[in-house]
């Protein structure tokens, strides 16, 4: 035993030497002396943006989000495995990246054997790990770790004895977010500077659900001034084409590729369903793919700002996504209202809606006659890394990509440019820039087409944030449902003790008397699920099996603010007043047993007074 781990230690000191020095040489990072940590080799001045970033990243540009530290490692060279008491076996490596606000880890190959756990968290702090498992990238390859807080990481892999499959964890690379010393950190998700983003799955999307599942987070690896490798970001789609073969080319903006290499395939990073499942916002969950071929860049100056991308390999049956239709359309009558889904900063999916048609123009004087769309908007808001979005009209096709203008949620009457995709289709004399060629490979000379789904077949199950809720008596709760198959409805076993409604993904509740009551929600594919509903006061006590009376108050605006004990003969036993907790214990045992009158009041100004006997 003693020989295999010898001889492993130094198969895997040779390992290290091989793929290591070359990176030491460069000052990529170094390594704890028991390969427990790599710590970044950070220069702080290059992560801070500098006048030129600043300029470069104003709007018509991509959005500069990371500088790209390699690393070229896996558990066979770094990190430490070991035996829990529990015989679980680990392994855990710490990624150190100092001044940093947060970062993601890119991976060559992410492959988690079914039944075993990878947990990511920040330091010593467990309880808020995310958890990664098997069904997150079931067939291996290409990954991605996103929303790392903070300035280091910790990656530990746990599998029961029982699981003989190693793990693939090979790290490719980090890429450590920019600081923007006019505006702090770029958030992870819920940016700070997108307070009038509307989350996708807000009741404003609701008409928009398939066109979303094709909506994708696009990050590109390229190189800044200084010749070092950055990361930058763009919203990109599916487009639909008129053999409807499921072929993944994805529509979005020329200017994004800016300093980009094209021939590399993995310089172009795909993210979908990175949004949240509920109109408030909370960690996104995603599916991603690394790799695409460049098909056709229609430029910014002198065109219409167009690129069509062929992602390498096909889809996966079982990712849940769309591939959006288009139309041709150029009158400004023929486009009346719609919406742009995207992902400003970087963020998880928004959506912006306008309703009055747009006017034609031209991005500047190179433009081609009638080349854009000029839009303003009724509800939200663009920013940076939302370039490339699509626009949809009223009939819910792409009409357009995202350029750039003056909107932003400082500035929402702001004009935004987008592309015309009648312009990128086939209107461009250099016959290489047309989309055409790649979207009606039949040559039917359609002028628009509808969308298609990767999998008509797909069944979601039904999934609520919780099963129990408890509502209080004369007010409303709020259950998100998670995962479903849409068109919900909702009914009650009692509206008389509660009543429900759906909108989107959202269920209210509403208590109409104290009781218990039973809602049923479907989905779209006669999917159900129960929830159990109790209607109960907002002051509430109860004696426990050791004699402490428990008093709560259930509001999450409210709380305990003064509670008394009055014996039959008038004298008060026990008076706590400012309380302003949710939850308050009296000892009885402290007090002789007898009949009482509790009376309770709280911060809002509601009271209880109750007879009790013990």
């Amino acid at each position: 035993m003693r020989f295999d781990f010898l001889n492993k230690l130094f198969v895997s000191a040779a390992i290290l030497f091989t793929y290591g020095m070359p990176l030491i040489s460069q000052t990529q990072y170094t390594i704890a002396e028991d390969r427990s940590k790599v710590s970044l080799q950070v220069d702080f001045n290059r992560t801070k943006f500098t006048v030129s970033n600043i300029l470069s990243n104003k709007r018509g540009q991509p959005l500069i989000e990371a500088k790209s530290y390699t690393l070229k490692i896996d558990t066979d060279t770094l990190g430490v495995w070991s035996k829990l008491p529990s015989s679980e076996n680990t392994w855990k490596l710490q990624i150190e990246a100092p001044y940093a606000n947060g970062f993601f880890v890119s991976l060559d190959d992410f492959y988690l054997p079914e039944g075993s756990r990878l947990y990511v968290y920040n330091g010593n702090n467990l309880k808020e790990a995310t958890v990664y498992k098997h069904e997150d990238n079931p067939e291996g390859g290409p990954y991605s770790l996103e929303n790392l807080r903070g300035d280091n990481v910790v990656l530990e892999y746990v599998a029961s004895a029982g699981i003989a499959e190693k793990p693939r964890i090979k790290i490719a690379d980090v890429g450590l977010k920019y600081e923007d010393n006019q505006s702090g950190k770029e958030d992870e998700y819920d940016h700070s500077d997108n307070v009038c983003m509307i989350n996708v799955n807000c009741p404003q999307g609701d008409q928009w659900q398939s066109q979303k599942r094709g909506i994708v987070r696009l990050r590109l690896k390229r190189k800044d001034s200084g010749n070092d490798d950055i990361f930058s970001l763009c919203t990109g789609t599916l487009i639909n084409n008129t053999a409807g073969d499921k072929k993944p080319y994805i529509l979005t903006a020329s200017h994004c590729f800016e300093n980009v290499d094209i021939t590399q395939s993995d310089n172009f990073h795909f993210f979908f369903e990175y949004e949240s499942p509920t109109c408030t916002s909370v960690r996104p969950t995603y599916k991603y793919h690394r790799g695409a071929e460049v098909k056709v860049i229609n430029p910014l100056n002198g065109g219409s700002d167009g690129a069509l991308m062929l992602m390498t390999g096909t889809i996966p049956d079982y990712w849940d996504v769309y591939f959006n239709g288009w139309d041709r359309v150029t009158s400004t009558n023929s486009v009346t209202s719609g919406a742009i889904l995207h992902h400003p900063k970087g963020d998880i999916k928004k959506i912006t809606l306008y309703d009055k048609s747009p006017r034609s123009g031209g991005w500047d004087s190179t433009s081609p006659l009638e080349s854009f769309w000029m839009v303003n908007y009724s509800e939200g808001a663009t920013a940076k890394g939302s370039s490339g979005a699509a626009i949809f009209n009223q009939n819910g096709l792409v009409v357009g990509t995202l350029s750039g203008g003056s909107n932003s949620c400082e500035n929402p009457d702001g004009t935004d440019y987008y592309g015309k995709f009648w312009y990128h289709f086939d209107r461009s004399a250099d016959t290489n820039l047309r989309m055409s060629t790649y979207l009606d490979p039949l040559g039917s000379g359609a002028q628009n087409l509808a969308g298609l789904n990767n999998n008509n077949s797909i069944d979601k199950e039904l999934v609520l944030d919780r099963t129990q809720a408890e509502v209080i008596y004369r007010s409303s709760s709020v259950v998100n449902i998670l995962s479903g198959n849409g068109n919900y409805s909702i009914s009650s076993a009692d509206e008389r003790i509660a009543t429900a409604s759906v909108s989107g993904n959202e269920i209210t509740i509403n208590g109409i008397n104290m009781g218990n009551a039973v809602l049923t929600i479907t989905d779209g594919r006669n999917k159900t699920k129960e929830l159990y509903v109790q209607v109960r006061q907002n002051i509430d006590f109860f004696l426990d099996e050791n004699k402490n009376l428990r008093v709560s108050v259930y509001d999450t605006d409210d709380a305990i603010s003064r509670v008394r004990l009055i014996n039959l003969y008038g004298n008060t036993m026990y008076d706590r007043k400012d309380i302003g907790e949710k939850e308050h214990t009296i000892n009885l045992n402290l007090i002789r047993r007898a009949a009482h009158v509790i009376e309770i009041k709280t911060v809002n100004g509601l009271t209880k007074r109750e007879k009790i006997l013990w």
